[in-house]
């Protein structure tokens, strides 16, 4: 696991250039081949069919292919002095020990970030068709996503005729079907016929989390109201691998399937969208706790090469703020402490301080106020360079502590890493308080929601567990839009006809409890943006739902009927659920401006998100700059917010629809008044000015033949709700 901490000095590898996990995989290999070697069989070094990693290498750009390829590695990828190469693991001791290598790393697999508490419902669906945005649609943009769970025959995934099917390649990271393939793992699929008649991905029968995700950002709706955003897009998918696809992994393959091949994916889809001529807005509903150390720099560093203009990567904050991760000992406090609170075998804590600190493990006996035995770590100790170890002894039990002091290309402090592991879970032994002591430093611990920290009564001295400090890595990155999720549905009535119900009390239009807080560990202010995340409705899938029809149903929402089959449509919550929207959301303004780079999708953002609470500053680390609203940016890309007295949002009771006799103004209620219409070009010229008399619920305004393209609709009423304006494409 990548909290185990490995000796510095060992002979045979330099284990200062590696990460953690490639420091766990150079260990397993040598043990292994000790085995193999004590047991007399014959031993090849050179044996290229051993089990290899995938990793990001900095290596000297001049000579570095040449020296991959002698130690028998494969580069796959590369931008500048980073390059992502599979490493045959018997070779990798070997490659740490040249020069022109400086750094090999690779991190764990991610956890989608999907909430496992049931939250905000509503009957109303997650979107409802109407004319909104019908001039951008997403088409000539490709959505790219990378997830797991995909059932790629469902109808969303075609266009809104089903004459179309729309998913033009898919990359499979866990398909068994290598032969032939140019992927270090799995295969991918080519041309829209050949991903329809591969079905689903190969984790596709246990899960559907991507089939759900990519219907928010990019499904039809088919015959339904759960339209996505993007629903006109091209689209391009990679199945990866997250920690819960252990079953699909050989054993063999584990140190595949890394952050690196994660990397890859995203280039993957930026890569298809380049062929086909088009801009690219990626979503990931995937995170990990960061280190923001040496273990994310490399991955930070090809983020940043990928992303730019027409390349915009969109990654969920995370689902971790329902615990307390976080603690804060401040300058002039002389100690500051809370309990770790963890159910699992082993726990990772990371501390940051700006001066000497010592942290001290306290171990408490049931009953004893006073702690049983104590482990005090000095962060000058010279054996944190290398290994520091020791044992927390209790009358029946003992944990293992372990420690290393890492430097950090993010963060100007010292970062230590305090490891905790025991041969039963940690919330069966007695309890462990983790207390930060030094006047005169600042200190911050921070754990996860598997390593959670908490208050208890037998020492109350130790209560300094906090929430938030918990954005999700790489949503943590500063090239990644990060986003976090509103929650605005209270109830929902499935398909069977019950109310499901799981959010009393809750406050609708405001941030999730669930959602990911800020800051970052080097302070930056995330999440970037919000958008709705609890409870909506999308596509699910049909190969899950035929392999368990009575699994969730309280969940699925309806049924559409298509090919013989019945394919469910159901409801989830999550940060999840918040990304695939944001993501939706770009890919209309990439349409609009296919060379945004993220930079300038940050800046609509900050000037056109909406703010869900007043009184507080914007950005802030519960709502970055706020609620993503898409027409205003439409609006705001387009320049159309310099036109006087433009509404800045969609009237809520009036559509506008165009056809061949000219506009169709469909009014949701009756009204007297009259209305009065303005057209613009998108150049801020008034074209026609009109007014209307709603005598019918509809209207036709009729056009110059010669009008073509996107024109701006402005519609003024004495009554509110006919107020505002739409883009409308002629």
């Amino acid at each position: 696991m990548g909290f185990i901490f490995l000796c510095m000095m060992a002979q045979g590898a330099d284990y200062r250039k590696m990460s953690r996990l490639v420091q766990q995989a150079a260990r397993e290999t040598m043990r292994a081949e000790a085995r193999v070697k004590d047991s007399k069989q014959p031993f090849d070094i050179r044996d290229r069919n051993k089990p290899s990693l995938i990793a990001f290498v900095r290596i000297d750009q001049k000579e570095g292919d040449a020296i991959l390829r002698d130690y028998g590695c494969k580069p796959l990828a590369n931008k500048g002095d980073i390059t992502i190469v599979e490493i045959p693991l018997n070779r990798l001791t070997a490659l740490s020990e040249h020069p022109a290598v400086h750094r090999i790393e690779a991190g764990e697999r991610a956890s989608i970030c999907l909430d496992t508490t049931a939250s905000i419902i509503n009957v109303l669906p997650a979107y409802t068709p109407t004319a909104s945005h019908r001039a951008f649609t997403g088409k000539d943009v490709v959505v790219g996503l990378m997830d797991i769970g995909f059932d790629l025959t469902h109808p969303t995934f075609y266009d809104v005729t089903t004459n179309q099917y729309r998913i033009g390649a898919f990359w499979d990271m866990l398909s068994k079907d290598t032969v032939g393939s140019p992927w270090p793992v799995g295969r991918d699929i080519v041309g829209y016929e050949a991903v329809r008649a591969y079905g689903h991905s190969t984790d596709g029968k246990t899960q559907k989390h991507g089939t759900h995700t990519l219907g928010i950002a990019a499904g039809s709706g088919y015959d339904t109201n759960y339209r996505g955003v993007a629903y006109e897009s091209d689209i391009c998918l990679v199945s990866n691998a997250v920690s819960s696809d252990k079953e699909y992994i050989d054993s063999t393959d584990y140190y595949k399937y890394t952050t690196a091949v994660d990397a890859l994916g995203f280039q993957y889809l930026f890569d298809y969208a380049d062929r086909q001529g088009k801009p690219c807005v990626v979503s990931f509903s995937e995170g990990y706790a960061p280190y923001l150390d040496e273990e994310d720099s490399l991955y930070v560093a090809y983020l940043d090469s990928l992303t730019g203009p027409g390349h915009i990567l969109v990654a969920s904050a995370g689902n971790e703020n329902l615990e307390k991760t976080y603690m804060e000992k401040p300058y002039g406090t002389a100690k500051t402490g809370a309990f770790i609170r963890v159910y699992k075998e082993s726990a990772l804590y990371k501390v940051k301080t700006d001066g000497p600190l010592l942290i001290r493990l306290l171990a408490y006996e049931d009953g004893f106020v006073v702690p049983h035995d104590t482990i005090t770590i000095s962060t000058s100790d010279a054996r944190l360079d290398s290994l520091f170890s020791d044992t927390l002894f209790f009358n029946k039990d003992t944990c293992t502590v372990e420690a290393i002091r890492y430097p950090s290309p993010f963060i100007g402090d010292t970062l230590c890493l305090v490891a905790f592991s025991a041969t039963s879970t940690l919330d069966k032994l007695p309890k462990i308080a983790i207390v930060l002591e030094g006047q005169e430093s600042h200190a911050e611990l921070f754990g996860s929601s598997h390593y959670a920290l908490t208050s208890r009564n037998i020492d109350p001295r130790w209560n300094a567990a906090e929430k938030g400090h918990n954005i999700m890595a790489p949503s943590c990155f500063s090239s990644v839009i990060s986003v976090g999720s509103t929650s605005h549905r209270l109830r929902v009535i499935n398909y069977l006809g019950e109310e499901q119900n799981y959010a009393a009390g809750e406050t609708p239009g405001v941030v999730s409890p669930f959602s990911s807080r800020g800051p970052t560990m080097n302070g930056n202010v995330k999440p970037d943006v919000l958008a709705p995340g609890a409870n909506i409705i999308s596509s699910d899938s049909e190969y899950t739902y035929a392999m368990d029809s009575t699994a969730n149903r309280n969940e699925i929402i309806a049924f559409s009927q298509f090919e013989g089959k019945d394919y469910p449509w159901s409801f989830n919550s999550g940060t999840s659920m918040s990304a695939p929207f944001v993501a939706g959301t770009i890919a209309l303004w990439l349409q609009a401006k296919p060379d945004l780079t993220p930079q300038e999708v940050m800046e609509v953002i900050r000037r056109t998100s909406s703010h869900p609470e007043e009184g507080i500053d914007y950005p802030n680390n519960d709502y970055g700059y706020g609620l993503i609203d898409g027409y205003r940016g439409l609006l705001d890309i387009l320049g159309l917010t310099k036109i006087e007295h433009v509404g800045l949002s969609e009237p809520l009771n009036l559509q506008v629809i165009p056809k061949e006799d000219g506009l169709h103004f469909l009014f949701h209620e009756k009204t007297e008044q009259p209305v009065k219409v303005r057209l613009y070009a998108l150049t801020g010229a008034l074209l026609d000015e009109r007014q209307l008399m709603p005598i019918n619920t509809e209207v036709v305004m009729s056009l110059p033949s010669a009008l073509k393209g996107v024109i701006l609709v402005q519609t003024d009423s004495q009554t509110r709700s006919l107020t505002g304006s739409r883009l409308v494409r002629l």
